[in-house]
């Protein structure tokens, strides 16, 4: 488990130093042919320069954001004809995402890494032009930026960017709308933490939950449910008398061995794929019953990956989460939901924890328009965040 602590950002919260690390690009993808993606990039330090979250909750823009939204962006479709910039750019206090769309195959020796480099080299160049930080080379082994007239820029930006390939039915939709929601959700971080920590009741499918945690995790774009059975068949073999539980195929004429699903290449695959999705920032939903799930549920908490975490212990009013998963809350990573008693179907243990998986799926299915009814001391209140 990371021994890296979280540090209060004034504006922000709390936050993990690793949390924007999700920067590796897919492999053997062609990032110079015709694509989509979400790109965003994040201000060192998480400096909020580009403006402030006002009450209404919107965005007011800095003289920095304004020039940003009205000639920096701009300059991106200028100068690569090709490439477009939809709607809605989101420019947030201390990051901007962009939807960037390449309708037809980059210059040779161009890629999307290209603009977003340029795109940031010109975003820098604004900054100090409106005469912020600037500083002379050193001998101390500084990372230093592109001098200008004598000068170096301090690098307004994290190193990298985060990409992600939009291309699904309904891929680019939900992303556009969970942008135009950003400023809400950064306001409601801000101003009513009690909501992020804990509800008696909250109402997701007809289904009521004790809920403790990150909230907006149930409004991500990207869900994904983590399911395994605790065994499965694997290679096919003849029968054998070492106590293995064998099953025939089909035909009759050879057997399968069913093994521990967390002794399978299946898992390695499963596990590799899943790990790849959540370090790009995709929420992992499972109730972590069988091996191979407790595995994904804790490597997410260690990595402080995104992780709504379905439990059959009921939430009360002075429950709380031991270190992991309290550290994953503090660091806004981790839901957990607990199904009441009186909504878990099946007379059986095997039956519930089956039943448990059932709701993961609903909780993935949760999209922008889906009403939820939240149940706090002293009344009930509906929301769509």
């Amino acid at each position: 488990m990371s021994d890296k602590k979280p540090k209060y950002i004034e504006g922000i919260g709390w936050r993990y130093e690793t949390e924007h690390s999700q920067k590796r690009r897919r492999k053997k993808h062609r990032y110079n042919d015709v694509a989509t993606y979400l790109v965003t990039i994040v201000v060192e330090g998480r400096k909020p320069v580009f403006g402030s979250i006002s009450s209404t909750p919107a965005i007011v823009l800095s003289p920095l954001g304004v020039k940003v939204l009205n000639q920096e962006i701009p300059k991106i479709h200028a100068i690569y004809p090709m490439v477009e910039v939809w709607k809605p750019v989101c420019i947030m206090p201390d990051h901007i995402h962009l939807i960037i769309r390449i309708n037809s195959p980059l210059p040779p020796k161009k890629h999307l890494g290209t603009i977003v480099g340029a795109f940031k080299g010109g975003v820098t160049r604004a900054w100090h032009e409106m005469g912020n930080d600037r500083l002379t080379p050193d001998t101390q082994g500084h990372t230093l930026a592109t001098e200008t007239r004598g000068h170096t820029l301090v690098p307004l930006f994290e190193d990298n960017y985060n990409d992600r390939i939009l291309m699904r039915d309904g891929h680019l939709e939900n992303w556009k709308a969970y942008l135009r929601d950003n400023p809400y959700r950064r306001f409601v971080m801000h101003t009513r933490p009690a909501l992020m920590q804990r509800s008696l009741c909250i109402v997701i499918g007809g289904i009521r939950y004790g809920a403790f945690g990150n909230f907006l995790l149930l409004r991500h774009p990207e869900k994904v449910q983590v399911f395994f059975h605790r065994r499965m068949v694997d290679d096919r073999l003849t029968p054998d008398t070492q106590g293995h539980t064998l099953a025939p195929d089909t035909q009759g004429e050879t057997w399968r061995l069913k093994i521990p699903t967390e002794q399978t290449l299946f898992w390695h695959k499963e596990h590799e794929r899943l790990m790849e999705i959540a370090e790009q920032g995709d929420v992992l939903v499972t109730p972590g019953i069988s091996e191979c799930e407790k595995r994904i549920k804790n490597e997410c908490l260690s990595e402080h990956y995104r992780l709504i975490h379905i439990q059959d212990k009921p939430i009360g009013r002075y429950w709380k989460p031991e270190k992991s998963r309290f550290e994953a809350c503090m660091a806004g990573t981790l839901l957990i939901l607990a199904p009441w008693a009186e909504d878990l179907e099946g007379d059986n243990n095997y039956e519930r924890f089956h039943n448990l998986n059932a709701l993961a799926a609903t909780v993935c299915a949760l999209d922008a328009d889906t009403t939820m009814q939240v149940t706090e001391a002293g009344g009930t209140a509906s929301e769509k965040e």
